[in-house]
């Protein structure tokens, strides 16, 4: 990432790290998508949030939200490429993280979101049944695609 950064003019750290990571060090996945990102425009300010879920399957992103709102000063856009399977999540706690997204859209937060690993695929479930599983936050686009599903 530094010989990549100096070669062209892009920044080799982040600026800022908010929360803690598991043991110190963010994930491979965590670590990419920072270097992508980093590499997307010369000398913008990176800041890594880092929150850790009640599980390996469940993001945080309520806590992330109520972080983001107790904020004085943050970043005015957000990329994340991290998602729950809806079908994990109460409705209640979908209803109340969309509160909050609504909260920092109105604050004028950007908040740009994967459109998860499975994209617009469908799962099996036992008994031969095939549903439709999106990702939560729900995106607006496709990103990747999971094959093996029948079309109906």
């Amino acid at each position: 990432m530094q010989l990549f950064g100096r070669s062209f003019g892009h920044r080799s750290q982040v600026d800022q790290v908010v929360g803690h990571q598991g043991k110190g060090k963010a994930g491979l996945e965590a670590s990419l998508d920072v270097e992508y990102i980093m590499s997307t425009g010369a000398n913008i300010s990176t800041w890594v949030f880092s929150n850790a879920g009640r599980h390996e399957s469940q993001e945080p992103f309520l806590a992330w939200l109520l972080l983001l709102c107790n904020m004085s000063s943050l970043p005015w856009v957000h990329s994340v490429s991290y998602g729950d399977d809806e079908d994990s999540l109460s409705l209640a706690y979908m209803e109340r993280v969309n509160v909050e997204f609504m909260k920092a859209a109105a604050r004028g937060l950007t908040i740009l979101f994967a459109s998860g690993d499975d994209g617009a695929g469908c799962r099996r479930v036992p008994g031969g049944k095939h549903t439709f599983r999106p990702s939560f936050p729900a995106s607006r686009w496709v990103g990747g695609v999971t094959l093996g599903c029948p079309v109906a």
